[in-house]
């Protein structure tokens, strides 16, 4: 290799490594839908003029994924000098109140968020103090999400019934109507049979054995 080869090496090293000419000029956050995207983007604490192939795109992830809302998130370079930021934001199913307002909880029982105002397009897990474990919230979840969007506008309340046994779910309705849902077994063919259920007059309909429904 000849002195002149390896200068030019040098000097190419030195301008992907050491200095802005290869660096960092934007941030581009994608994904987010409520949370606003400099939050994110100052949460990712880029320095601008950073080296490209110097960006730990571990170490974003880590403190991204640290907010809260978010559930998952992707970080690529964009060359010439773009980092990429893509997140997914948790979705709330549900909502339970707390004294400093109501928490939002997503599809995997997890309390993400606190919003001042009551969730009107959310059912309401109503718990005991001694009921507020994920276990528990995991029940009504997997009740609440297995129900279709038509059957899940009725539903205003769930609560979950805790003891020796598993979890027992049970939700409100619309027009004073309640649905006994039992444990989160065959969870599939209780949200199949509960539509047709609903179409009868009752006060409470049961499918806590989905092989023999009842409406009283």
């Amino acid at each position: 290799m000849t002195l002149g080869v390896l200068a030019l090496l040098t000097i190419g090293v030195v301008v992907v490594f050491f200095t802005p000419m290869l660096g960092v000029r934007s941030v581009r956050i994608e994904g987010t839908r409520v949370l606003d995207p400099s939050r994110v983007r100052e949460v990712a604490a880029i320095e601008r003029g950073t080296p490209m192939v110097r960006v730990d795109r571990s170490e974003v992830l880590r403190r991204v994924n640290g907010i809260s809302r978010i559930d998952s998130t992707t970080v690529r370079l964009s060359l010439p000098a773009t980092v990429v930021i893509g997140v997914e934001e948790r979705r709330p199913v549900m909502y339970t109140g707390t004294s400093k307002g109501f928490r939002l909880v997503d599809d995997e029982a997890v309390g993400f968020a606190t919003v001042t105002e009551r969730p009107s397009d959310l059912p309401e897990l109503r718990l005991g103090p001694e009921q507020r474990t994920k276990r528990v919230r995991m029940a009504a979840v997997t009740a609440v999400t297995a129900l279709d969007g038509k059957t899940l506008d009725q539903v205003r309340a769930v609560s979950v019934e805790t003891g020796t046994g598993a979890p027992r779910v049970r939700m409100s309705l619309t027009r004073g109507r309640d649905v006994e849902w039992g444990g989160t077994g065959e969870s599939g063919r209780k949200a199949a049979i509960l539509p047709v259920l609903l179409t009868r007059p009752g006060e409470v309909y049961d499918v806590t054995s989905p092989e023999l429904p009842t409406v009283s």
